[in-house]
């Protein structure tokens, strides 16, 4: 076992290749209040200041930390998180996830009303269902509303389509306005940015332009891809940002992809988005979706049994948006048909085509993969060995057979005639790294989202 003071020099050497391998904010957050508990020959005992932290680090930054770890060690280790406070803890030292929050709406009526913010009454932290898809970015979420423009800022939220990321931005504003009701929020979508100011450089309008999107104390911009190849408005994007930035006013980001991962985007304005807090939403898991479902049923007014829950969470997994709407479509043809939306009457209306995949093709994943890496079709499943190919060719290889179940050898004929052997390589290397690897996993929800 390893000595008290050995333990801090090996730790404090951890932390500082951990610090130049992240952002300052998740640095902050995640591992400022770690330490290391104890050292054996396969085991360190880590300790993580709550629940949300260990999970974040468990799913997104175990393999950095084994890394980092092994350099010191020079030993391949596992690692053991314990749920303990730090011995000493500094206050000022404290990332926002730390501090005691509370952003339940108290005044639901406004002075100001929030839809001419933009804002939807329906998206606020009340009706928000929060689990291991998004518990992290909630918690962030939570931090701005108590610290606005300086917790995280920019705030930048990323995800595939309908996974709620529009819902918890557009939360942050709602509690925003109710803790500072003279608060002036702007929520737009990156189209509507885009268009108003055509219209102001047509219109000869520009200096309202301009005071409208500087001055907010709180800019949400939702879809920001959408700026993607258009110069003039990253051009005005970025002088905006900058002014709110130098205020001291939130701004808050959604995208369907890592903020360095969007094409034609100015490198400037790449720079502004990581300068703050980027994280990523998952589509919801099981319990989530039940809980989604629950809390959907509660807003209608209606009730479901717990069977007839569980039936449909466990047959519609893409996404919130495909849930509620099947939710809703069961609730008004069962209506419109005089039945109760009973447990029989689900089986009969969602039968096998409850999940989208099962009627994919091949054809159209090859057609998706290949539109994701702008990698020609031809080059993806034939004979082309360009580095370039290699890591959208296995996904195609994981795809095919984890959302069609075909065979080995069918892969392989799709593939160009590919050796089986290939194939189990390529889907094994996919599969083992989909859990640990963030990108790679933001990138296969991208390409599922999008495939038609």
């Amino acid at each position: 076992m390893t000595k008290n003071n050995d333990l801090k020099t090996i730790w404090k050497a951890v932390l500082s290749e951990l610090e130049i391998s992240v952002s300052k904010p998740v640095f902050k957050t995640l591992f400022s209040q770690t330490f290391l508990i104890s050292l054996s020959e396969k085991t360190a005992q880590i300790a993580i200041p709550n629940p949300v932290v260990k999970q974040m680090i468990k799913t997104r930054y175990e393999q950095l930390l084994i890394n980092a770890l092994q350099k010191q060690t020079n030993s391949t280790l596992s690692l053991d998180f314990q749920i303990k406070d730090p011995p000493h803890p500094k206050k000022n030292d404290l990332g926002p996830l730390f501090k005691t929050q509370d952003t339940t709406d108290s005044n639901p009526h406004h002075p100001q009303d929030p839809q001419k913010f933009g804002l939807n009454s329906n998206y606020t932290f009340q009706t928000l269902v929060v689990g291991n898809s998004n518990n992290f970015a909630h918690a962030a979420a939570q931090a701005i509303v108590e610290n606005p423009g300086h917790a995280y800022n920019p705030f930048f939220v990323y995800g595939g389509v309908g996974v709620g990321k529009t819902h918890l931005i557009q939360a942050i504003g709602h509690a925003i306005l109710s803790k500072n009701p003279s608060a002036k929020i702007l929520y737009v979508s990156s189209e509507t940015f885009t268009n108003e100011l055509v219209r102001a450089l047509q219109q000869k309008t520009i200096t309202s332009f301009k005071n409208k999107y500087r001055h907010p104390f709180c800019l949400i911009v939702d879809d920001i891809q959408f700026i993607s190849g258009k110069e003039y408005s990253q051009e005005e994007f970025f002088h905006t940002f900058n002014a709110l930035h130098m205020a001291g006013r939130q701004i808050i980001i959604t995208s369907d992809r890592k903020p360095e991962e969007i094409p034609q985007v100015e490198e400037r304005l790449t720079s502004r988005f990581l300068g703050g807090l980027a994280v990523d939403v998952q589509p919801p898991d099981y319990e989530m979706r039940i809980g989604i479902l629950k809390e959907k049923c509660s807003q209608l007014k209606t009730t479901l049994d717990q069977q007839s829950l569980e039936l449909i969470a466990a047959k519609i997994t893409t996404n919130v948006r495909y849930l509620e709407g099947a939710l809703l479509q069961i609730l008004s043809q069962s209506k419109a048909k005089g039945q109760q939306p009973d447990i029989s009457f689900i089986k009969q209306f969602l039968g096998d085509k409850a999940q989208p995949n099962q009627s994919l093709s091949p054809n159209q994943i090859i057609s998706s993969v290949s539109k994701y890496f702008s990698v020609k079709r031809q080059d993806l499943i034939g004979k082309s060995r360009k580095a370039q190919i290699v890591l959208p060719r296995q996904i195609l290889m994981y795809l095919l057979r984890t959302e069609l179940n075909i065979p080995l050898k069918k892969v392989g004929d799709i593939l160009g005639g590919r050796d089986h052997t290939t194939i189990i390589h390529g889907h094994d290397k996919i599969s083992k790294q989909y859990p640990e690897n963030s990108k790679l996993r933001q990138q296969i929800i991208h390409i599922k989202q999008n495939i038609s």
